[in-house]
Order: structure tokens, then sequence, then C-alpha cells
């Protein structure tokens, strides 16, 4: 006898546990990141400029050159993110887009105190959160690049060195 049935495949299942751990893969980059540019970065930035400042007769260099400590914030930011990013063996493109963050974020804050819309006295602390905040795009484009596990950056892409290759090409 032959049977007439058909076996019906079940909708793909949702692994929650998988999911929760990519959610909280890519919230522990964006967390770690944002503690290289916002914490450390304005901190020693903040540090060489109180030191530096006296010297070329600025002592608060930040209150009297707030556009100037603004460029010189998303410079050092963009500097610390690709050195981080490089010592985390990112490939050079996500490392790129992750710095250009600092860089796209500057024109934004001094055109807002440009016409008013904040003070020139908060340019160097908004030049680096509106730069965290921008961090989001690109790792929303790299997915699963950034909701993969810390041991995985690699994306073998196109522009990407193979892993075992890492150790001679990562820095």
């Amino acid at each position: 006898m032959k049977s007439d049935t058909k076996q019906v495949s079940s909708p793909p299942k949702v692994q929650i546990p998988g999911v929760i751990a990519r959610i909280g893969y890519f919230a522990l980059h964006f967390l770690e990141m944002c503690v290289v540019m916002c914490m450390i970065g304005m901190a020693t930035l903040s540090a060489l400029l109180r030191w530096a400042g006296p010297l070329f007769g600025y002592p608060e260099f930040k209150k009297q050159l707030p556009e100037l400590s603004a460029v010189l914030l998303a410079l050092w930011l963009t500097a610390l993110m690709i050195i981080w990013m490089r010592v985390r063996r990112h490939d050079w493109r996500p490392t790129l887009e992750m710095a250009s963050t600092s860089l796209v974020a500057l024109p934004i804050v001094l055109i807002a105190a440009g016409i008013g819309a904040i003070p020139e006295t908060s340019l160097y602390g908004l030049e680096c959160g509106l730069a965290c905040v921008l961090m989001i795009v690109p790792m929303l484009f790299r997915l699963d690049h950034y909701a993969g596990s810390h041991g995985n950056h690699n994306s073998h892409g196109p522009d990407s060195t193979p892993a075992h290759e890492h150790s001679h090409h990562a820095g």
C-alpha cells in the first residue's frame, strides 16, 4: 500500500537564546566603543588640554576655544577608534566606518552652535555624544559583524584578511 501523506515543514523557529545573545553582543560592542570614545577619549584629551592650554596662554582651553576643542576632540576620537578597533582585530572597512562617526558629528554640532541651537560651551560633550549615537548606523549596516561573538570580528568579505593571516596583518 502506498500512502499519500505529505510531509509538512514547520515554520522556522526563532531561537530566543540566540537572539538574546546577538542583542547582547551588539550592545556590548556599542558600549565598548562608547567607553573608548566618550570616557577614555574625552578624559585623556581633557587632561591634555588642561596641561597644554596654559602653556599656550589658554588656561581654560575648552571654554576659551570651544570650536577648536571640538575639532581636536573629533580628530582624537577618530584616531582612538582606529587604534581600538585594529587592536580588537576588526578589518579596515568597519574600522574606518566607525571612526568616521566623530568626523560626521563635527559639522553637525558646529552648525548647531553657529545658529544658536546649542551653546558653544556644550560643543565638546555633544561632539562625543553625537559621535557615539551615530555609531549605531554603521553597526546596523553590519549587523552580522557587530552582533556576533567578540572572537569573530573578521567578516571574510572582500576587504578582509583570512583569519590565519591576521597575526601578520592586524597592525
